[in-house]
């Protein structure tokens, strides 16, 4: 077992922050696709099919990308994943259709599972115990800023730039942090530990494993319940700001703020709930995130001003950045520990929800309007209530 260093290197510290903010990248599938859809004039339907290109990859990789990572180690992975997002970024500045976008999206995807398998452990390794959950704490803060920050970087692209390079200043600028984050971590000396003992597992076993844990009815609905989240999550980052060109009558270039408002939230509720649940049990915490979800959507449904539907995307991005970890925290404790890997490639598997909820907030949209698309997270919504109901019970 690799020994890990007792001081944490100030170049160390710039090498996770640079990696941290491109694990960020991903969340540029909300600003992207609106911004795609208004230049090519597609439908509601056609634009979702983007951030589904970005989230399918979580079902067919996330256990081949842990098997992967086990052969190679981890940093060759992280170095992979972060060639993969810059690539990503580099073709629509290339060439800007349909086609490429999609083509772009799909390499957000495969490369941000690489990253999520990978990241976590390879910090692990890199960072003495005592400073291990103060530096993860800092990089979920340094991811929010990419998050925060990207669509900011497109409106004032598409203000400045109109009918020129537009929104996608933001490619340039994210690519360029991207090479940073490779070129530093490249030149680092990780010593990664052995894991002789897993590279012989195939993909085949590893697929096994993690049906035969859906057998368990708290495995099953915690699943579910972790897809309704991430579902709702990237539906709030894609349909907010078309709630306000619908609603207000904003151009796209204003409302797109509301993704950064929603991201705003959810940061600030991400730094308060440690504080939070110092005082408050998780399981009554998680009803009042589940509370202040429910508020905002309502909000969104029948808001017919910027403030109140400003104030209900915010309400549901301070309360559903809190809904994963208590779900999954609470659940893997239950887990047998030899099962808990599985468990967790599994309840990334669950990632295809940012996949399946655009696609059913799109059709909707197109059908009814944004009342449509609030009304598929709500379904997803009354999930979550529905699995908070059933763990109190147990």
């Amino acid at each position: 077992m690799a020994k890990k260093p007792s001081k944490l290197a100030p170049g160390m510290l710039v090498t996770l922050v640079l990696c941290y903010f491109t694990e960020g990248f991903v969340d540029i599938v909300g600003v992207v696709s609106n911004m795609v859809q208004k230049d090519l004039g597609q439908t509601h339907t056609q634009a979702s099919l983007m951030p589904s290109m970005v989230f399918i990859w979580f079902l067919i990789l996330s256990v081949p990308a842990g098997l992967l990572t086990n052969r190679i180690g981890r940093r060759k992975m992280v170095l992979g994943s972060i060639f993969l997002s810059v690539l990503a970024l580099v073709l629509p500045l290339l060439g800007y259709s349909y086609p490429v976008i999609l083509l772009a999206m799909m390499l957000v995807g495969i490369g941000h599972v690489a990253l999520q398998v990978s990241l976590k452990p390879l910090v692990s390794t890199m960072v003495p115990g005592d400073d291990l959950a103060g530096i993860m704490s800092f990089g979920q803060f340094t991811k929010a800023i990419a998050s925060l920050t990207a669509p900011i970087i497109a409106s004032l692209g598409a203000i400045w730039f109109a009918g020129g390079i537009g929104w996608r200043l933001l490619l340039p600028v994210f690519m360029v942090i991207g090479c940073l984050a490779f070129a530093s971590l490249s030149l680092s000396k990780v010593h990664e530990p052995s894991m002789e003992d897993n590279q012989n597992l195939g993909v085949k076993e590893g697929f096994q494993d993690c049906l035969k844990l859906l057998g368990s009815s708290l495995v099953l609905l915690t699943f579910v319940a972790i897809l309704c989240h991430v579902g709702v999550n990237v539906g709030m980052n894609i349909s907010s700001p078309k709630i306000l060109m619908e609603r207000c009558g904003l151009p796209l270039e204003k409302a797109a703020l509301a993704s950064t408002a929603y991201f705003l939230s959810r940061t600030v509720s991400s730094f308060c709930t440690p504080f939070i649940l110092r005082l408050v049990r998780s399981r009554k915490y998680l009803t009042v995130c589940l509370s202040l979800m429910t508020l905002g959507l309502l909000a969104m449904a029948f808001g017919r001003n910027a403030v109140l539907l400003y104030s209900g995307i915010c309400l549901v991005g301070f309360g559903g950045v809190n809904v994963y970890p208590l779900i999954f925290s609470n659940a893997i404790l239950k887990v047998e520990d030899k099962k808990r890997n599985v468990f967790s490639s599994l309840m990334a598997m669950a990632f295809i929800g940012g996949a399946i909820f655009p696609t059913l907030m799109g059709v909707a949209g197109d059908r009814f309007g944004q009342i449509g698309a609030v009304a598929m997270m709500a379904v997803g919504l009354a999930y979550l209530w529905f699995y908070s109901r059933s763990e109190a019970r147990n």
